[in-house]
């Protein structure tokens, strides 16, 4: 469970998470039917959990991801989309202005949508696996996560334009 937390939470909010995840599955231990193993029982809580410490996190305004992209990222995208070759695009994304660009992309996005991406597109996940632990129809989870990509195609596009 710390696993799963801790790739979707700040470093700093992992211990309060996965403790959440541990009292809210003790709570509903009495739910559980081992129709589906417990493990994946747990998951589905862990991520949930995560879920719900996005949703206080965008309640109070207190995430330390800005509004906007700093300059140095800006000057980042404009370099990447200036790209010609296959080659030089692998050694910008390389580069640790990705990552920041990425963590303000997914700071945009609904806590259920962050999840959503982060599952599928960095840890792999399948979107069967990922609408079963959310508790989504396939086709919910398929159409939320071409949104979740469009809007991350169109802030992209907006900073773009905005350099």
């Amino acid at each position: 469970m710390y696993a799963i937390v801790a790739r979707r939470v700040p470093a700093d909010a992992v211990a309060a998470v996965a403790q959440d995840v541990f009292v809210r599955a003790y709570q509903s231990l009495s739910g559980y039917s081992a129709t589906a193993p417990f493990g994946n029982w747990m998951s589905r809580i862990a991520i949930r959990s995560c879920c719900a410490y996005w949703r206080e996190q965008m309640r109070h305004r207190a995430r330390l991801v800005s509004m906007s992209p700093t300059q140095d990222q800006r000057q980042w995208i404009e370099q990447a989309a200036a790209c010609k070759a296959p080659d030089e695009a692998d050694h910008l994304v390389k580069h640790a202005e990705a990552a920041g660009i990425l963590e303000w992309l997914l700071g945009q996005l609904s806590p259920e949508d962050r999840t959503l991406i982060e599952s599928v597109y960095i840890e792999g996940m399948l979107l069967r696996e990922v609408a079963a632990a959310l508790e989504w129809s396939l086709i919910k989870t398929k159409v939320r996560a071409m949104r979740a990509r469009r809007k991350m195609r169109q802030l992209l596009e907006s900073i773009g334009e905005s350099i």
